[in-house]
């Protein structure tokens, strides 16, 4: 009885430390919210550009950001795979973001689009999404 209980206790202890280690060196998942983004692009924002942007407006910035690094391939929807698997790292020009918003027809000033693509950045790299500038 006094070996089975310590097979048992091996067993446990080993499957324990096991997966006690596996968690400890993987790193914890990533979970966008869409409305946490926006309250918190909308949040940092500078009083003059919260004076100019709606709530709506900052939504549709930032899903036209996320649309844009869908494509460069580095955000995917929930559900979905990203639209094209990039073959190395890849560097977000924050020029580029927003003249493809401003393209959009978006009636916002130049400044609040890259006002709202750094808000949005700084959101994902304190959530863990996106790694450190280039």
């Amino acid at each position: 009885m006094v070996v089975t209980a310590a097979a048992v206790f091996a067993v446990a202890a080993a499957t324990v430390g096991r997966e006690a280690f596996r968690l400890g060196h993987q790193p914890p998942s990533t979970i966008f919210d869409l409305e946490e983004a926006v309250h918190f692009v909308a949040d940092d924002l500078p009083e003059d550009a919260q004076a100019r942007l709606t709530y709506d407006e900052v939504r549709e910035l930032v899903l036209a950001e996320l649309d844009h690094l869908n494509d460069e391939g580095v955000f995917a929807y929930p559900g979905e795979e990203p639209s094209v698997t990039p073959d190395g790292d890849v560097v977000i020009n924050e020029d580029d973001a927003a003249a493809l918003m401003l393209a959009e027809g978006l009636d916002v000033l130049d400044d609040d689009v890259v006002l709202v693509v750094d808000g949005l950045h700084r959101y994902l790299a304190d959530i863990g999404a996106i790694g450190p500038k280039a």
